[in-house]
């Protein structure tokens, strides 16, 4: 037998990085609610979002987030996402202080709340390279591959707007040198301390309005192959962030707004009996 539950939720942006957040603390999701995940993030037809978060009760910290793409598969690590979990623990008193410790599958972070403005301290970067040599349009330069929490390869290009993300992207996203598929930045560089940023991610399958972890990668392969100083200002067609980091790149914060856009119920179906 089946029958319905309604389950409650809160939908919110981190600079158009968009999200349907569950409180979890009660265990209600395993994580395997794969399809259901999916279709609650499908647009035009249900909610709509980016992708799913989780926020649970921590083991190693007060609060633990897990991230699940709109292809309802749970990923390592969402920036963007990971401030929207840590404004959503403040704001439900599941913390409280402004500064705590947040959970994810890629390690702990540090997260500090001042307002709508959340700034999120990132695991450190790993795996930098560069020379791949697979570009194949003309006026695109290579910054390189890092892993920012899930794996990016950065592009320069003299002109984000001109670029059509969703035809170009996704040979990168699948190429051969990266087995296990990868997240596609394109940087423009505007200025000493300022980059514009566009992402396809894996998993959405499409581009987002924001990627924190693509913020991230774009900044720190700007400061390896450009020299940018900390701290750089992104710009996104979701909004702006900052990344700051050391000169080794190694401590690295992402900071930007985050916004509670709205709450609702879902009905979700349940085996009975």
């Amino acid at each position: 037998m089946t029958g319905t539950k309604d389950i409650s939720f809160t939908k919110m942006t981190g600079t158009g990085n968009d999200f349907i957040v569950f409180d979890n603390r009660k265990a209600f999701f395993s994580g395997e609610e794969t399809d259901f995940f999916a279709r609650v993030c499908r647009r035009r037809v249900s909610v709509g979002a980016d992708g799913v978060l989780l926020v649970e009760e921590g083991q190693s910290a007060p609060v633990r987030m897990r991230y699940f793409n709109s292809d309802g598969r749970e990923a390592a690590m969402c920036g963007n996402g990971a401030r929207c979990a840590g404004f959503f623990a403040r704001a439900k008193k599941c913390v409280d202080a402004d500064t705590f410790l947040l959970e994810a599958s890629d390690g702990v972070h540090l997260l500090r709340v001042n307002g709508n403005e959340v700034s999120l301290k990132m695991r450190k970067p790993e795996g930098f390279r560069s020379g791949y040599g697979i570009l194949r349009e003309s006026g695109f330069v290579e910054g390189g591959f890092v892993d920012t929490g899930v794996p990016h390869y950065v592009i320069f290009v003299q002109d984000v707007d001109e670029v059509a993300v969703e035809k170009v992207a996704p040979f990168y996203r699948d190429h051969r040198v990266f087995p296990q598929g990868v997240n596609v930045d394109f940087v423009e560089r505007t200025g000493e301390d300022r980059i514009r940023v566009r992402t396809y991610e894996r998993g959405v399958e499409g581009e987002t309005l924001s990627c924190g972890t693509g913020c991230v990668a774009s900044t720190l392969f700007a400061a390896r192959t450009f020299g940018y100083r900390s701290p750089v200002t992104v710009v996104t067609r979701g909004g702006d962030l900052t990344v700051g980091f050391d000169d080794a790149l190694e401590d690295v914060f992402l900071t930007g707004r985050v916004e509670i856009v709205y709450e609702g119920v879902l009905p979700m179906t349940l085996e009975t009996g």
